[in-house]
């Protein structure tokens, strides 16, 4: 992402401005980065670049927090503030946020995944969006202006109590670090970053972890590809949504890459990796591209047979 912001010129005797030049913010995916540190909180680290020529003035950054997955529900997490940047110059800016502890719905191989899309999307994992009572104008204009007024409210804060729940969590699979996503703003352009990090896989075994995809309630398609995958590992994606439980039978038909899958729901996505006996670790990303605005999102995961915590399911 680049932000434009013009830089003040000088103005010759005869009236003619001379411009400096134009300041370019400039924040990457991989410029997002987060890991758990002491106290249930999770530091959020975020480097902001100037490539441009000219001075940039001081500008707020929002950030936003989700679940785990590709094109679902965002709410506000923080509002940090820019120092203004030399050209060539980049700086850090750093939060930390408190990781939430939500009570396990159960264990992974019991949970159904329409239980968990619905605990997911519950008032305070999502956006509230309230609705009006048919035939009710003046009660649709209150929601309206209640929904900007608590709008303008959260973008005001300085921070949020916490950050999305994390998936492992919530089927009692705790993690040592947290699964979510990150939306960075400046200006009015977003940068995002999907990663759960980490994760202890079991070589030789089939290893499954979950993401989400879509909003409930917004209907479209979504293709999916695997990209850097290590050619003596296995993967495969499989679309879960109406199982009986999170576990995947691998013997299921899995989804085809770039090929359309549409939702109203939103999808509970199983990525399902068997790695070698002899692997140590390993990482790939599954790219998501939604139909509805071309947009691509790229869902990063990063494995580690001597990681912590319990890991990937496994078979």
């Amino acid at each position: 992402m680049v932000v434009m912001e013009k830089t003040a010129g000088l103005k010759t005797p005869s009236g003619y401005e001379i411009a400096f030049g134009e300041a370019e913010l400039c924040v990457q995916r991989t410029d997002i980065t987060f890991r758990d540190v002491a106290g249930d909180k999770v530091r959020i680290q975020i480097t902001v670049r100037n490539t441009g020529l000219g001075r940039s003035e001081p500008m707020p950054m929002r950030l936003e927090s989700a679940p785990f997955g590709a094109f679902v529900s965002w709410t506000p997490l923080a509002r940090l503030q820019v120092p203004a940047l030399e050209p060539g110059e980049s700086r850090t800016l750093r939060i930390d946020v408190a990781r939430p502890r939500p009570t396990p719905l159960g264990d992974f191989n019991r949970v159904p995944p329409k239980k968990l899309l619905t605990a997911v999307n519950a008032p305070g994992n999502a956006p509230e969006q309230p609705a009006a009572q048919p035939g009710t104008r003046v009660a649709a204009m209150l929601n309206l202006l209640l929904r900007r007024r608590n709008s303008f409210a959260n973008r005001a804060l300085t921070g949020r109590t916490s950050l999305a729940p994390d998936l492992w969590d919530m089927v009692g699979r705790s993690q040592p670090h947290w699964a979510g996503n990150i939306n960075v703003f400046i200006g009015r352009e977003p940068v995002e970053r999907h990663m759960a990090q980490a994760l202890r896989i079991y070589p030789g075994r089939t290893n499954m972890a979950m993401f989400l995809v879509g909003e409930r309630g917004k209907w479209d398609a979504f293709a999916f590809e695997l990209v850097g995958l290590k050619p003596d590992w296995k993967a495969a994606l499989y679309d879960a949504t109406t199982n009986k439980s999170l576990v995947t039978n691998p013997a299921d038909i899995p989804i085809e890459e770039m090929q359309w899958v549409e939702s109203n729901t939103g999808l509970m996505v199983m990525l399902a990796t068997q790695p070698p006996a002899d692997c140590k670790t390993g990482s790939l990303e599954v790219h998501v591209t939604r139909r509805s605005c071309g947009k691509t999102a790229v869902v990063e995961f990063s494995m580690d047979s001597a990681a912590k915590g319990p890991g990937c399911y496994f078979l």
